[in-house]
């Protein structure tokens, strides 16, 4: 039997947004916090290239960048912790204690 061949559909690759800024970036500034928080996911991990567009050369830079903000602590190294993920045991709800001394001094009074 034959195999099917399917065509790849041309997908164009997005151009790189350093490359093409007015003036051409040389260096990704790790101290660029909304910039960095841009590329990378809610889990903490660096976006690939073929998804931001980013070149080669920008890449290495942009990773470089991600993890000397981190190692500074101006970018997590994971995402925010979702509270489906902490334990139920572990948070007490603190519910409200009822006294018996009311219900008796009320009783005592009539």
């Amino acid at each position: 039997m034959a195999r099917i061949v399917r065509k790849k559909l041309f997908v164009r690759k997005r151009p790189c947004q350093f490359c093409l800024s007015k003036s051409p970036v040389v260096y990704v500034d790790y101290k660029n916090e909304e910039l960095l928080s841009k590329l990378v996911n809610l889990q903490g991990k660096i976006i690939s290239s073929r998804i931001t567009g980013t070149c080669a050369k920008h890449q290495r830079a942009v990773a470089l960048a991600i993890k000397r903000a981190r190692l500074v602590a101006i970018l997590p190294y994971i995402g925010s912790v979702k509270k489906e993920f902490v334990k139920k045991d572990a948070i007490k709800e603190s519910k409200p204690v009822v006294t018996t001394n009311e219900t008796t001094t009320t009783q005592e009074n009539k």
